[in-house]
């Protein structure tokens, strides 16, 4: 059974807190730094080139491939059901609200938050209908997995997930992340072409553009506002704070909201407000929020001065409802005052047209309400994954052992050198009920500079209270927890055993996000052990790197404690660290890797993985896949390895 007692669960939050507010700290003294004008510009200029990078995308801007399906007509506006494709084959569901009186109209795209019903959720086509009442074009479009876009419908095993768009979001987040891809980024290019779209239709006037959306629809309007400079307003609403404020929450987010490396870019939330300053903005937030308002004032206050150094201080507001997380009508409303102001209108804060006259079936663009079933010849999500799996491993380079280490180091950006961690010998454990020859775990916590603690737990009797000297040392990488599944394992007698908690397993498992027992599985959608790996992805790297290099620290540990011989054992989720820890080490003389993960291909063929995203490295697939090491391995030592089709539960 999974230990839970983690005695240095503590260590992973502080680690994760103490990192960000480094980097918040230094941020600060940058904008501190800022006296003038052309100081501001730069900043601008520079967090829009780092932000502009996390998000890998097509560079298409020509106008979108478009099918108008039906039109309803209203009183002062009239309703297109339209389909576009964002990219070859793959299709957009979406209303645009266009205007009935003459002229050109400002134009406003609305990104829904994680309702399963999309754009026909009633506060986002009240939102929309009521610019509309109010002037404006506005473009309202089914995020991928909600609305007409399921993308998990009669396959196996998605029950757990099939119709809740978060969850549908991580999974194919979590098999596009192997392919070197970013779902935020899909998402975001979604709307991006929509915008393409809708400055191509003669009712838009190109220079009054804005964009709003609220929760996950507030991240993606953050999103899109710092990378394109056609927007000439916008309003996100419910999801602005600070990074900070989320991580010392113990906040996971969802997969789109963790854009790779843009913490290693030392940028934060306000940085995504600042791309494109002092373009109008007004950020929206809830008094009553997840996304913790605090961190929403404080993040108004250091982009208002930045725009005060431009000149236009008043061009950035802040509003905070007095409700719950959502889109209540006061921010519904204050976005329309502010977007009419904006845009030249006459300024009107008040939802006056009343959607419920609009029903939900009438906005749907498909017969069924499913591209998936009524259109099939439309590519999905994973669909495209697998096209782009393909692509990669046929464009894959060849490697000898030496050159597939080296490749390996390198996309686990591991230090040259690996230190000898510094050990602290905490009180040895007796294991009741265990043969007399491994009684006793004796626990040394190894700590090294700018990682959290990990546990080494030599099994033995009698009991130490130093590191004793072996000639033979056999260290075990566990599944879940090395105690229990140690005084398990089959091994004989007179064999020395060492279990290894590396970061995040076991007596090193967190102690924060969430408590429950659903949320301590590893293959839950919001477990400590995404929100963990998340964190390191936004610094650049991953659990997995982390783990490695606490395997090979480890690994150094006990060589510098004289260790002659070290052997390593690993099971499930811990072989695949153990297996790249293996190949790396010229100390590891033999390895056995029990119920292993065969291949990352596996992953996004099977459609439905349980293996977790912390077993994933960033972009593998471009260069490498699991059966590479593990031939690399065989080719340099004595391996024994065995595979599943998905991590045991426990031992």
């Amino acid at each position: 059974m999974h230990n839970h007692r983690s005695i240095l669960g503590n260590y992973v939050q502080d680690f994760t807190v103490s990192q960000i507010r480094a980097l918040n700290k230094e941020r600060d003294a940058r904008l501190a730094a800022l006296k003038t004008k052309a100081d501001a510009e730069a900043y601008v200029k520079s967090v829009r080139e780092k932000i502009a990078a996390c998000f890998p995308m097509p560079d298409d801007h020509s106008v979108p491939q478009c099918e108008i399906v039906k039109t309803a007509e209203y009183d002062k506006f009239k309703i297109e059901n339209i389909i576009y494709l964002s990219r070859n084959n793959f299709p957009v569901t979406a209303n645009l609200y266009v205007p009935k009186a003459p002229g050109k109209h400002p134009g406003a795209i609305i990104l829904c938050g994680h309702a399963g019903e999309g754009k026909s959720c009633s506060a986002y086509r009240s939102g929309a209908a009521n610019l509309a009442e109010k002037g404006f074009v506005v473009l309202l479009i089914d995020p991928i997995a909600q609305g007409e876009r399921w993308q998990f419908m009669n396959v196996p095993h998605a029950s757990a997930f099939h119709g809740k768009c978060t969850r549908e979001h991580n999974m194919l987040g979590k098999q596009l992340r192997l392919c070197g891809e970013f779902f935020g980024a899909w998402r975001a290019y979604d709307a991006i072409r929509g915008l393409d779209y809708l400055l191509s239709r003669p009712e838009v006037d190109p220079a009054r553009i804005g964009i709003t959306g609220n929760s996950g629809g507030g991240t993606m309007s953050s999103f899109v506002q710092a990378l394109d400079a056609r927007f000439t307003m916008a309003a996100p609403s419910c999801y602005i704070t600070s990074w900070k404020r989320n991580f010392e929450n113990e906040l996971p987010a969802d997969v789109e909201q963790i854009p790779p490396g843009i913490l290693a870019a030392g940028c934060e939330m306000g940085d995504l407000i600042l791309c494109y300053a002092p373009r109008p903005i007004l950020l929206l937030g809830q008094k009553n929020d997840f996304f913790d308002p605090r961190g929403l004032n404080e993040t108004y206050e250091q982009v208002k001065k930045v725009y005060a150094l431009l000149g236009a201080e008043d061009n950035v507001q802040c509003f905070i409802g007095p409700t719950n997380h959502g889109y209540s009508i006061e921010n519904r409303e204050a976005m329309y005052g502010f977007f009419t102001r904006h845009a030249g209108l006459p300024i009107d804060g008040k939802e006056n047209f009343d959607s419920n006259i609009i029903t939900a079936a009438s906005l749907n663009c498909t017969e069924s309400g499913q591209l998936m079933t009524s259109r099939p010849e439309f590519a999905q999500v994973h669909d495209l994954t697998v096209k782009l799996s393909a692509d990669l491993a046929a464009a894959r380079p060849v490697y000898d052992v030496s050159g597939l280490k080296a490749k390996l180091r390198e996309l686990l950006q591991l230090p040259e050198k690996i230190e000898v961690p510094y050990a602290r010998t905490l009180r040895p454990f007796c294991i009741p009920g265990v043969p007399d020859t491994r009684r006793y775990f004796n626990r040394f916590a190894l700590e090294r500079d700018n990682a959290p603690l990990t546990m080494l737990k030599l099994n033995s009797e009698p009991p130490y209270f130093h590191f004793p000297a072996l000639d033979t040392l056999t260290i075990y990488v566990p599944h879940l927890d090395s105690g229990s599944e140690l005084i398990k394992l089959d091994r004989a007698d007179d064999d020395i055993y060492a279990g290894l908690d590396v970061s995040n397993i076991g007596e090193t498992l967190s102690l924060a996000t969430d408590h429950s027992e659903e949320g301590r599985k590893f293959s839950a959608p919001y477990s400590q052990d995404y929100h963990y790996d998340s964190v390191q992805l936004m610094y650049g790297t991953s659990m997995i790197a982390r783990r490695v290099e606490d395997i090979l620290s480890a690994i150094a540990f006990v060589k510098a404690q004289g260790v002659k011989h070290v052997k390593l054992t690993a099971r499930g989720q811990g072989a695949v660290p153990a297996a790249m820890a293996a190949l790396l080490s010229d100390d590891v003389e033999a390895v056995t890797l029990y119920d292993t993960l065969e291949s990352y291909q596996s992953v996004i063929n099977k459609r439905v993985s349980d293996w977790p995203q912390s077993c994933m490295i960033p972009g593998v697939l471009k260069y490498m896949d699991l059966p590479d090491i593990y031939a690399a391995l065989k080719a340099e030592k004595p391996a024994v390895i065995t595979f599943v089709n998905e991590p045991v539960p426990e031992f």
